[in-house]
């Protein structure tokens, strides 16, 4: 994470060859490889299948859930994805009955782990795949979340990255 506060570009080697190379920003947000993914702490990389596409939403499946991502460049005629999501990136809400929000993704969940780290909360969830929430120590407090805990995980698209599986 020093490489955040330390450059502007950041070049990605594996076995000697650059393999993504941009801006810091970029590589954290819309990392090339789930390898990447995995160096730059995506908390959550699933496999994916595509469902529908156009140029501006990319509907997917995971198991049974469903993501709506931004397409963001990304390619037609693709069918299987690997779908990443940063666990700062995901809202939780519990006890909501109905909820406006600009959020297209709404995914029921149960907590399955917290785990302090720090100031913050790494939590668990089971929404069908197993997804990441990072929250302040306050949040969790205000939630007075516990394990088995029902929630409501919610994603914007714009935070939801597709990697083509064919990459």
């Amino acid at each position: 994470m020093e490489a955040l506060a330390l450059g502007d570009q950041i070049a990605i080697v594996n076995e000697g060859r650059i393999v993504q190379h941009a801006s810091v920003e970029e590589v954290f947000r819309r990392p090339l490889t789930p390898a990447i993914a995995k160096i730059v702490a995506v908390e959550t990389v699933q496999r994916a299948r595509v469902l529908q596409a156009d140029e501006e939403l990319v509907t997917i499946a995971v198991g049974e859930a469903r993501l709506i991502a931004a397409a963001r460049d990304f390619p037609s005629g693709v069918t299987e994805a690997f779908v990443c999501i940063r666990a700062e990136d995901v809202l939780l809400l519990k006890n909501v009955e109905t909820v406006s929000a600009s959020a297209r993704n709404r995914l029921p969940g149960i907590v399955k782990s917290l785990t302090r780290e720090g100031p913050m909360w790494r939590i668990e969830l089971d929404c069908g795949f197993t997804l990441t929430a990072l929250l302040t120590r306050q949040a969790c407090e205000e939630l007075a979340l516990e394990e088995n805990d029902r929630v409501l995980a919610m994603i914007k698209a714009t935070n939801v990255h597709l990697i083509s599986r064919s990459t």
